[in-house]
């Protein structure tokens, strides 16, 4: 009996085993992805997720806490962000509150991410020259601005109005680079780009995107990473209601215009957003519409 009690417990630990043994093989399997350049990038059927007289520049995000997706949005007059929530990504018609203002002053165009705890909202605000602030804080509703001054309004030896706009920030490595449309001269519309490593203090602009042109077709900056691939996202291209451009790099400092890979028009002024289900989604706002839309977005770009 003793030696069947053995048998069975050693055929069992066996058993136990190679469960395991299978299970870590598959994790890393999954893991393992490999992706090709996503050049077959396609949209399914757009909805709208709120509808109002005007909808501009926004941002998504999630807040694991009240367990709700936050949008802060343009809205007319352009003196206030509309901040609506939702239990899912996905839902229709989601619930207004109270909007963010800054003094009474024209604003465009947040961008918000999470960092230690505390939600950090870039914007911009108009004046000569236009200025990047920052609010900060802890539930999406309640904000701080820490400082009176702005984080940058640069002017340079061409312009005293660099004109930047359209912050987009985004985690590489061990520093932020925040993107935005900007002027490098008195005529000419780039994607300029500044770097930190506490989100507080910014380095000079750079130039990641340069067409040499006079057409600000290059708003709405937003960046995606998908294996060894960094994705630009622009608008208004032409401006000002024109399509939606995706172009292609390897390296988050640099795209040119010929490693376009996608046009998308109608659109304007997209967010890219994962749902917790792995779905990706695009965003749009009104652009000469009355509505935020949505729409699935898939990347095509996993080796098979």
């Amino acid at each position: 009996m003793k030696r069947t009690y053995n048998t069975w417990l050693a055929g069992l630990l066996l058993i136990l085993a190679t469960m395991v043994g299978c299970k870590t093989a598959n994790e890393n399997t999954e893991k393992e992805v490999t992706y090709k350049p996503a050049t077959n990038i396609t949209l399914g059927e757009e909805f709208t997720i709120y509808k109002l007289p005007f909808a501009y520049d926004h941002s998504i995000i999630y807040n694991k806490t009240d367990k709700k997706w936050h949008l802060y949005g343009i809205q007319q007059p352009q003196t206030k962000f509309i901040h609506l929530t939702a239990d899912s990504l996905t839902q229709r018609g989601w619930v207004k509150h109270e909007p963010f203002t800054y003094k009474g002053r024209e604003i465009w165009a947040p961008h918000i991410v999470l960092h230690d705890g505390v939600y950090y909202m870039f914007y911009t605000a108009i004046g000569v020259p236009r200025e990047i602030r920052l609010a900060t804080s802890k539930d999406l509703f309640n904000w701080e601005h820490h400082s009176e001054k702005p984080l940058f309004a640069f002017k340079n030896e061409f312009t005293n109005n660099m004109k930047n706009k359209d912050p987009m920030v985004y985690r590489h490595n061990d520093e932020w680079i925040m993107y935005y449309s900007m002027m490098k001269d008195a005529k000419h519309w780039v994607v300029g780009y500044s770097t930190s490593k506490d989100l507080l203090s910014w380095s000079d602009p750079k130039i990641c995107f340069d067409e040499n042109t006079e057409s600000p077709g290059v708003e709405s900056p937003f960046v995606v990473k998908r294996g060894k691939y960094y994705y630009m996202f622009l608008s208004a291209r032409p401006w000002p209601h024109g399509a939606e451009e995706i172009f292609i790099s390897e390296s988050p400092y640099h795209w040119e215009a010929k490693d376009l890979v996608k046009s998308i028009n109608p659109w304007h002024a997209a967010e890219v957003v994962q749902d917790f289900d792995g779905q990706w989604y695009l965003s749009r706002s009104s652009g000469d519409q009355t509505d935020f839309r949505m729409a699935p977005l898939n990347w095509n770009d996993i080796e098979k």
